[in-house]
């Protein structure tokens, strides 16, 4: 490899990494407010509708430099899917979560489930490399999200409802959505900041009439102002556009098995945050959940073998 090609592939690294932990601290701070916002009095309709709204009027201006016939160039099939898989749909899965579930289910079940999905279908689809470091990952994974829905389960009725397994379905599903998003905008090899900005207009275009049918004028009327206001600043703001943009980037740079790495760390940071925003303190299950699940993504993602000493080159 010449030095050129050295420098620029040390570049894409430095960058694909301060990618990477501006996702992993945006989509923690995130987590934590939307459950912050259902407690308060909002429910997932709410945090959707205020998200989409400051996000798409924020990236609107962008899209209509770009083309917006064309959707930015990325065209309206691909637009589509991809609002399907990283727009509305996944966040309403996935706010929708913490009616029925705390904190610590959805900032571990998600970025697990993110995970060990992007990275085997990075290895059928993609054609990644896949060890059998990943295989044990994720069997530990899957262990500690048992764990975490087994905490669920014995929730009790005055908690929770009796109805935690419910919200970890739902983080769950909205999941598999996202990892679906990973995996396409790998395989288009799509610009981050134009798929951010597709995204956020079509949610914002399909979401906020149907927001405005369902819940009506009065209802939007009737919630506090600050508190929404607040929500559409971190959910569309911090995690519409500053995380989404952020993550992309970390998987164009990166690749989809090492962009993984940083959802990694989402649970330890969304659990220690929410202490003092949600006043959430995780139990001993969702500690030995918590554990696991970010043990096995650490085993998945190679972390130990990429501190040893390296012997030679990057191949």
């Amino acid at each position: 490899m010449s030095q050129a090609a050295e420098a620029e592939w040390a570049r894409r690294q430095r960058w694909g990494i301060l990618s990477g932990l501006t996702m992993a601290l945006g989509a923690s701070l995130s987590f934590a407010a939307a459950r912050a916002g259902i407690v308060g009095g909002l429910d997932a309709a709410d945090l959707i509708f205020a998200r989409y709204l400051f996000a798409g009027a924020i990236m609107l201006p962008l899209l209509l430099y770009w083309g917006l016939p064309t959707l930015a160039g990325i065209g309206l099939g691909r637009a589509l899917v991809l609002t399907l898989l990283g727009g509305a749909p996944f966040a309403l899965l996935q706010t929708g979560g913490y009616q029925f579930a705390p904190l610590a289910h959805g900032a571990i079940i998600a970025p697990s489930t993110v995970t060990i999905v992007s990275t085997i279908g990075a290895a059928i689809f993609l054609r990644e490399r896949l060890g059998r470091a990943h295989l044990a990952g994720a069997a530990v994974v899957l262990f500690g999200i048992g764990l975490i829905g087994w905490d669920g389960i014995l929730q009790s009725a005055a908690d929770t409802g009796g109805h935690a397994w419910l919200g970890d379905l739902l983080f769950f599903a909205s999941s598999l959505l996202w990892a679906g998003f990973t995996l396409l905008l790998r395989h288009w090899r799509l610009s981050a900041l134009r798929a951010t900005a597709v995204v956020a207009v079509l949610s914002m275009v399909i979401a906020t009439p149907v927001y405005l049918a369902w819940k009506g004028t009065g209802h939007l009327l009737a919630l506090p102002l600050g508190t929404l206001a607040f929500q559409g600043l971190v959910q569309g703001g911090l995690q519409g556009i500053v995380t989404m943009v952020a993550y992309s980037q970390a998987v164009v740079l990166l690749g989809v098995s090492r962009a993984v790495l940083f959802p990694a760390i989402v649970p330890a940071i969304s659990v220690l945050v929410g202490i003092p925003i949600v006043g959430e303190v995780p139990g001993p299950l969702q500690i030995a959940g918590l554990v696991l699940v970010t043990a096995g993504l650490l085993i998945t993602i190679g972390i130990v073998a990429r501190l040893r000493p390296s012997r030679g080159r990057r191949p």
